[in-house]
């Protein structure tokens, strides 16, 4: 062979290796394109399905439990898209912007908070699902805490509905007073305008509660919600666990399909529920009112985004971070809420994590009345 002939091949030989690498980039690129795309439109989905009412698709709203995964996934696009071809960045960065008002719903980043207001100019609200507490020494945990914070209005979920009659020796030393309809109850240091108002809606187990306050004058409403629980016990929430990391496919698939039974059974209560709670909102909507409790859904969720629509968040204007307040292994989500009207600010919401008494944590938040 001349060397003609021999530069001739070498120079096909490196084109068809640049052509056939630049075929296999132009693929790659591609497909990971591709994954990108249809994690934003997971991710926009997950939001578009905040608009619809769970009791209608009440196995498609579950998905919307996923938007943190997909999101993090869209995070990490644009990591890889700046370290191996940054033109595409854009995209993964896009797709986030577009539900960027979701996105601080569920992690809001404000850092400190507004310590220098006297306690007559503000209000200090807990909501906190207690979680029946079984047994003296929890009960007197839950005394202490409430000694403690020393709170103005206090909203308790799955509260046992003899803790408080049993306890009068300690409301009595106290200017505190109770209100309470099943397992839900609202104690005050503000005068009761009435007793408990009625919301009616289909449930299992769980209930809503509202009364009037009287805050310098002027009528406040309380609205305290347990919304449907999902009915998992301990031992269903370990086995789940569990399976998450059994080899046996015939185990995972049996116990994902019981817990999508569930959980999609309790979303559909939720959804209608959430209608009833705020038709009860609209009807008073003139009136200044505090909305609470353990909705039992997570920010990016057809109940926290239909009362966000009336209503300002506590922890969307004042929180930091995902903040969870459901402390089950496996489960880590922030499903307790506290909304309030436009004509308050929220100065301060913190999710207190040394209570131990619950699987949940309370969420204590101060709030002033804007100056009209």
């Amino acid at each position: 062979m001349s060397k003609t002939q021999s530069r001739s091949n070498k120079k096909a030989s490196l084109l068809g290796g640049r052509l056939e690498g630049g075929c296999l980039k132009r693929i790659s690129v591609s497909l990971f394109l591709g994954a990108n795309l249809c994690t934003i439109l997971l991710l926009w989905l997950c939001v578009a399905l905040t608009y619809v009412s769970p009791s209608l698709f009440p196995r498609l709203s579950l998905l919307t439990l996923a938007f943190p995964i997909f999101l993090c996934v869209d995070i990490l696009f644009f990591v890889f898209w700046l370290l191996f071809y940054a033109r595409m960045a854009w995209v993964p960065l896009a797709g986030a912007l577009l539900v960027g008002g979701y996105i601080f719903d569920y992690c809001p980043l404000h850092f400190g908070s507004d310590s220098n207001e006297s306690a007559d100019s503000t209000l200090t609200i807990i909501s906190y699902n207690v979680g029946q507490m079984k047994g003296e020494d929890l009960q007197a945990e839950l005394l202490a805490f409430l000694r403690k914070t020393d709170a103005d209005i206090v909203c308790l979920q799955e509260l046992n509905d003899r803790f408080l009659p049993d306890h009068h020796k300690w409301l009595d030393s106290t200017s505190y007073r109770f209100v309470q309809s099943h397992t839900v109850a609202i104690v005050s240091r503000l005068p009761f305008l009435s007793d408990t108002l009625y919301i009616g809606y289909p449930t299992r187990s769980n209930y809503s509660t509202a009364c009037w306050v009287d805050w310098h004058g002027d009528s406040l409403l309380i609205i305290n919600n347990h919304l449907e629980s999902n009915h998992l016990s301990t031992e269903e929430k370990d086995e789940y666990a569990s399976a998450i990391t059994d080899p046996h496919r015939q185990t995972i698939k049996h116990s994902s399909r019981l817990l999508m039974d569930k959980l999609s059974e309790a979303a559909a209560y939720r959804g209608t529920q959430t209608d009833s709670v705020c038709a009860f909102i609209d009807r008073y909507a003139n009136y200044d009112a505090i909305v609470c409790g353990d909705l039992n859904e997570t920010p990016v969720s057809y109940t926290y985004q239909r009362f966000a629509d009336r209503l300002c968040s506590a922890y969307r204007q004042a929180g930091h971070g995902p903040g969870f307040t459901f402390t089950r292994r496996s489960f880590p989500v922030r499903i307790d809420h506290l909304f309030f009207s436009k004509e308050w600010t929220c100065t301060s919401c913190r999710i207190d994590r040394t209570v131990s008494a619950s699987d949940h944590y309370p969420v204590i938040v101060r709030l002033r009345k804007k100056v009209r």
